[in-house]
């Protein structure tokens, strides 16, 4: 993923605030997420507790593609949230790239950012990877554009 990204918007409170509000998410608490916020504008979510359930992409003990996509949607939301002073960031196009199977280990975490924003709207990047792995290499890859609601 490239460096570059938009710094936050919001001030430290206003971001402290929206990520309390994200992380009592009934969606975010039930896939077992937990998000943060980390200057100048990259947004962190992690699998903080692994459900069975979750597993099984690829015929193995890899984290399942719809699990990986909500993932995303809740990187690329919590992104969005650094940006607007509004009550929800909604995702109105996510794409996905798999690379390749996503085992879980402690350091796996969906990073986001934005890269290019207006009042109305963000292109946010996100990718899967592990930052424990020496290679660096991602296991998938996605790219979004989100919206405060009403906007």
């Amino acid at each position: 993923m490239t460096p570059v990204c938009v710094p936050f918007r919001l001030d430290a409170a206003a971001r402290g605030d929206a990520l309390r509000e994200f992380n009592a998410r009934a969606e975010i608490l039930w896939f077992g997420f937990r998000g943060r916020f980390e200057e100048p504008g990259l947004s962190v979510v992690t699998l903080e507790r692994l459900e069975p359930g979750l597993l099984g992409g690829g015929g193995t003990a890899a984290l399942n593609g719809g699990v990986i996509s909500a993932g995303f949607d809740a990187a690329v939301v919590l992104a969005g949230l650094g940006q607007y002073a509004a009550p929800a960031v909604v995702t109105l196009e996510l794409s996905v790239r798999f690379l390749s199977l996503a085992r879980p280990a402690p350091g796996l975490a969906f990073r986001a950012r934005v890269v290019r924003s207006s009042r109305r709207f963000a292109f946010v990047e996100a990718e899967l990877s592990d930052a424990g792995d020496p290679a660096g290499s991602a296991s998938a890859l996605a790219s979004a554009m989100v919206a405060p609601a009403g906007a």
